[in-house]
C-alpha cells in the first residue's frame, strides 16, 4: 500500500469511527461525552499534517531558533475538533476531508514552551479561535 492509498484508509476508518462515536456520544453523559471527544480528537491528529495542511505561519520566537527546536501546533485544540465534528458532522468522506485540510488540521511551527503555554487557552472554557489563543499566550505568528 502506497503513502496516498494509506492515508485514502485512514480518512475513511476516522469518518466511519466519526459516525459510530455520534450514536454513543449522543446518549452518553458528560464525562464519557469528554473521553469520547479526547479519544476522537486523538485518531483525528493521527492524520497526515503535511504541507497541505501547514498555515505557512511560524511563532517570532520558534523563527530565532534551530529548525530542530521546532514543534507543530495544530490551530484547533483535537478535543474541541471532536467536539465539534460530532455536533455538526460530515456528510461524507470527501466533507470530512474538505474540514480536515481546510480548519482542523492546519498547524503552525512554534517553539515548545509556547506549545506548553498555549494548553491552558485551548481548553473548552478558554478556546473561541485559534487568533485569540495566540494572541492570549503572546505569540506572534509570521510567514515563514
Amino acid at each position: 500500500m502506497n503513502n496516498e492509498e494509506k492515508t485514502k484508509s485512514k480518512f475513511n476508518v476516522i469518518f466511519k469511527l466519526i459516525n459510530k462515536f455520534k450514536e454513543v456520544w449522543l446518549v452518553s453523559n458528560e464525562y464519557e461525552k469528554s473521553f469520547i471527544e479526547t479519544t476522537l480528537g486523538a485518531a483525528i491528529f493521527y492524520l497526515p499534517t503535511t504541507k497541505k495542511t501547514f498555515s505557512g505561519l511560524i511563532s517570532e520566537e520558534a523563527s530565532k531558533i534551530s529548525k530542530k527546536k521546532w514543534v507543530k501546533e495544530h490551530q484547533y485544540p483535537r478535543k474541541l475538533s471532536a467536539k465539534f465534528i460530532l455536533t455538526n458532522p460530515p456528510k461524507n468522506v470527501d466533507e470530512f476531508k474538505k474540514i480536515y485540510y481546510e480548519k482542523y488540521g492546519i498547524w503552525n511551527w512554534v517553539t515548545k514552551v509556547e506549545n506548553t503555554n498555549l494548553r491552558e487557552f485551548q481548553k473548552e472554557n478558554n478556546f473561541t479561535t485559534p487568533e485569540k489563543s495566540y494572541k492570549k499566550c503572546g505569540i506572534k505568528l509570521i510567514k515563514l
